[in-house]
């Protein structure tokens, strides 16, 4: 890719980039940079899977004072400091240097201005987005392990759905199935919310009872060495009112119809279009999210299955699918699952339980 563009120098900056490069779930501040066909990783020196990386890969690390007692923390400064030291022993590129702009702070970009003077500089910013959005079996082994640990959270879920819970409940008893399971704490997220809140779509659990003739959505993620996995179902503490249970079988529907639509080629703003419509035509207000997006390193990643994007799939991407209804203050249903675009359409890799009790 670097080649393409003829960059002999580059500086990836971005966290998720240098991540996806390594394969290493790196903590913050770390930086990668390529002379010439040959890498050098800039990572917390207590990180000891960045040496082990090294070395197995022949990739020179430098180490960074991260967490320390003898002086201020100080890892930013550090890190300007040992950038400036490895590119005063680079020699004068004939072609442009490649960085990631946005992300690089001013101290590191004035680092680079002062040890390049007068380079052109090439933005690499969102260079590795298409290469990230296909996804190696490396990567595709960690997220389907975070989908087997969904499963077992919304297992959770649907039996914590009871008259009197609160929504921070029903969360805690899904935190604690998936990190029992886990063995370990495990990064999560994202909506555990109550259908009779004013604004129903998503967010953070906090301490609204579930009522008679409540719905409860839970949009639940967890984060495998650093792969976001994503998912949703709604439950309902009693048996669901006939206006709940035609509006959860049309949203299986959708969801259904949707999946339909996958396959390398097709657009993702057709998709989305199809979709919406497909909502519309069935009488119910057309939900203001999106249809669907990738997963990967972040939780919302390309291709994102929105009004705007002709990006089309391809095959290896790991996408999102999520239609919903909401009734503010009265009811919601969202249901979510997530599929791999193989040559001919697409592989589940999601199998929590969405179905109506």
């Amino acid at each position: 890719m670097l080649d393409e563009i003829g960059v002999d120098l580059a500086l990836f900056s971005d966290h998720d980039s240098v991540r996806w490069l390594t394969g290493l779930d790196l903590p913050a501040p770390a930086l990668l940079f390529f002379e010439r066909g040959e890498f050098t990783l800039l990572a917390d020196e207590g990180f000891a899977a960045a040496a082990a990386f090294a070395a197995e890969f022949g990739c020179a690390f430098v180490p960074i004072v991260g967490y320390t007692i003898q002086q201020p923390i100080d890892a930013p400064a550090r890190l300007a400091e040992a950038l400036r030291d490895l590119l005063a022993d680079v020699s004068r590129p004939s072609g442009p240097v490649g960085v990631e702009e946005k992300s690089l702070p001013l101290a590191l970009w004035q680092t680079v201005r002062e040890a390049l003077p007068n380079c052109e500089h090439r933005s690499l910013e969102g260079s590795l987005l298409p290469l990230r959005a296909v996804k190696t079996e490396e990567e595709l082994a960690r997220i389907r392990e975070g989908f087997r640990l969904v499963t077992i959270g919304h297992q959770a879920g649907r039996k914590a759905v009871r008259l009197g819970q609160r929504e921070i409940d029903v969360w805690t008893d899904v935190q604690t199935a998936v990190e029992r399971e886990a063995g370990m704490w495990m990064q999560m997220g994202n909506d555990c919310i109550v259908g009779h809140r004013p604004a129903n779509i998503g967010a953070a659990p906090l301490d609204y009872d579930i009522i008679a003739n409540d719905s409860l959505i839970l949009d639940l993620s967890v984060v495998v060495d650093g792969y976001w996995t994503d998912s949703c179902a709604t439950y309902y503490a009693e048996r669901p009112t006939a206006q709940q249970v035609e509006m959860h079988k049309f949203v299986e529907e959708a969801l259904a119809f949707a999946v339909s639509l996958i396959r390398p080629g097709v657009v993702a703003q057709d998709v989305d279009s199809k979709v919406r419509s497909y909502m519309s035509a069935g009488g119910y207000e057309v939900y203001p999210h999106h249809t669907g997006h990738g997963i990967g390193l972040t939780g919302h990643e390309a291709p994102r299955i929105v009004p705007y994007n002709q990006e089309r799939f391809q095959e290896g991407n790991v996408i999102m699918l999520e239609p919903g209804i909401y009734i503010p203050g009265v009811t919601s249903v969202r249901l979510e699952d997530a599929f791999l675009v193989t040559s001919d359409g697409v592989e589940p890799l999601s199998h929590h339980d969405k179905g109506l009790p």
